[in-house]
Formats: C-alpha cells, sequence, structure tokens
C-alpha cells in the first residue's frame, strides 16, 4: 500500500489530535501506521516519522514557548543528555532486524498502554513553574534510555519524562506538557539530522501529505479536550494502543 500515501492526511489529523489532547508525541502512533497500513520498511518508517514530527512539534512548541509555558532551561539541559542517545539509537534502527523492530515497538506500545493505566497524573496546575537543574541530574538516566529508544523508533520521550517531571521534580502540569513538546520537537531534528548524515531515506511523499494533517490535527486536539472527558480521551488511547501492540508482536513471527 506504499502507493496510498495519501492516507498519511487523515492519519496525520487524527493522529495528531489524539496526541495533542493529552501532551504526547506522535511516534508511539505514526511507526504502527507506517509498518502496518502504508508497509514502509522501519528505517524509512523512523525518519519519515521524525520528519513529520517535526513539522507538527515546531508549531506547538513555538506556541508553548510564547505562552512562557515551557521550562527551557530544563529542555535544553535534557537535550543535551539526550543527544548521545538519539545518535545510538538512530545507527542501531540501521543494524536491527525488520521482524525485530516490530516486536520491540509492539512491546513499548504496550508498555506506554500499561503507563497510561497506571498513571494517576492530574491535569491540574499545581506545583512549580520551574524545575531544579541539580534535582534533575539525578534523573537524568531516564532520558537517556529514553533518547536510544527515540532514535531507534521515533517515539517520544513524553510517555517517560511527564511522570517524571510531575513526581520528582514537581512541575506543574501545564508547564511539564509545554517543555516536554519543546523537548520533543528537538528530539525530532536532531534524530532527523543523524539519521540523514548517516544515509537515512524517507518516504517524502508521504512526508508531504502527513504534514497538513497534523498541523490541523494539532489545532482540534486542544478545543477537544474541554468538550470530552480527560478519562474518556485516555481509555480510547489505551485501547488502540493494546490493539496496536498485540498485532505487531503477533505480525513480527
Amino acid at each position: 500500500m506504499i502507493h496510498e500515501t495519501w492516507l498519511a492526511f487523515p492519519a496525520g489529523i487524527l493522529i495528531s489530535t489524539v496526541v495533542s489532547s493529552i501532551g504526547l508525541g506522535g511516534g508511539i502512533l505514526w511507526m504502527p501506521f507506517f509498518l502496518i497500513i502504508l508497509k514502509l520498511r522501519p528505517e524509512i518508517a523512523v525518519l519519515t516519522s521524525l520528519l513529520i514530527q517535526t513539522a507538527g512539534m515546531g508549531s506547538g512548541a513555538l506556541a508553548f514557548f510564547r505562552q512562557k509555558r515551557v521550562d527551557h532551561r530544563l529542555a535544553l539541559f535534557l537535550l543535551l543528555i539526550a543527544v548521545p542517545g538519539i545518535t545510538a539509537g538512530a545507527h542501531l534502527a540501521k543494524r536491527v532486524d525488520a521482524s525485530h523492530i516490530e516486536i520491540i515497538l509492539g512491546i513499548l506500545v504496550m508498555t506506554t498502554a500499561f503507563l497510561f493505566v497506571s498513571s494517576n497524573e492530574k491535569y491540574d496546575d499545581l506545583g512549580e513553574p520551574k524545575a531544579e537543574i541539580r534535582k534533575a541530574w539525578r534523573y537524568s538516566w531516564v532520558t537517556m534510555l529514553a533518547s536510544v529508544v527515540s532514535g531507534m523508533l521515533s517515539i517520544s520521550m513524553s510517555e517517560w519524562l511527564i511522570p517524571m517531571m510531575r513526581s520528582k521534580l514537581s512541575l506543574r502540569m501545564s508547564i511539564a506538557i509545554g517543555t516536554c513538546i519543546f523537548i520533543t520537537f528537538g528530539t525530532c531534528v536532531i534524530g532527523s539530522s543523524v539519521h540523514l548524515l548517516i544515509g537515512g531515506k524517507a518516504n517524502f511523499s508521504v512526508v508531504l501529505w502527513g504534514v497538513p494533517g497534523v498541523i490541523i490535527g494539532g489545532q482540534i486536539g486542544p478545543r477537544i479536550t474541554t468538550k470530552i472527558d480527560e478519562r474518556l480521551l485516555k481509555e480510547i488511547f489505551i485501547f488502540l494502543l493494546t490493539l496496536v501492540g498485540i498485532h505487531l508482536i503477533y505480525n513480527s513471527y
């Protein structure tokens, strides 16, 4: 179905709407879409996903930055820590067998669903506007591990960073989300650059269809959150991730 690249447009609207409504990156859904629906090779799917997310997260990061809802010192600190991991992940993506990529992605997708089930994070705005860098350093290992996965599979680090920022660094939820979106934009730029430098290839037809979709979806998502119960959004997301994860693991055999 690689010729059906126009499907990236409605998929972009749907994926961007879902992830922007709950403050995550889109890689967790883009990769399954590329592998299962468009049948892209994993190494092409990763760079294609990163390029689309760069466009989608760029506008979101700018909006949060203008609203002063980004802890820029924390974001830059974590991005510096993430560079080696993203580079390592990009090299791993070129060496790991395609079937192994699918099973790893399937496990990560189901792990993310489990994290959402077990998470009790509230969307209130209690907490600090800034984090202590010295305190953040203690949990830098979370960023290091997540950055390898990000470079390898284009998956956002937000799933791991938001709980850390809330429970360990005591950041306000709005600041945690804004900072993570800014970090996701940075990791997408770094990841895309590394993949291109080591000879990575993308399906630019898919990128051209996907970018307008994520821009539209990025405007719909925040509006939906004011009309649909947050718990319902999470339940839909968890159900979707569980189905996708099972299919990826089954398809890898």
